[in-house]
């Protein structure tokens, strides 16, 4: 198992900061796409499952 410090974590966060700071606008707004496209998908997948549970519990009743 890996053992991931505290002061790695933050050096690595900084890193990718400065990363997406020097990244073109067009970059970014592509990257919030991609967010909004996988956002998305998990809220649907996470709906199919409520309604799955729900359904569920019902048919236990």
């Amino acid at each position: 198992m890996t053992n991931y410090g505290l002061s790695s974590i933050l050096e690595s966060k900084k890193a990718y900061r400065k990363k997406l700071a020097q990244m073109p606008i067009g970059k970014k707004l592509l990257l919030i796409e991609q967010m909004r496209e996988r956002d998305l998908t998990i809220a649907k997948s996470r709906t199919g499952l409520a309604e799955k549970l729900i359904s569920s519990k019902d048919n236990l009743a």
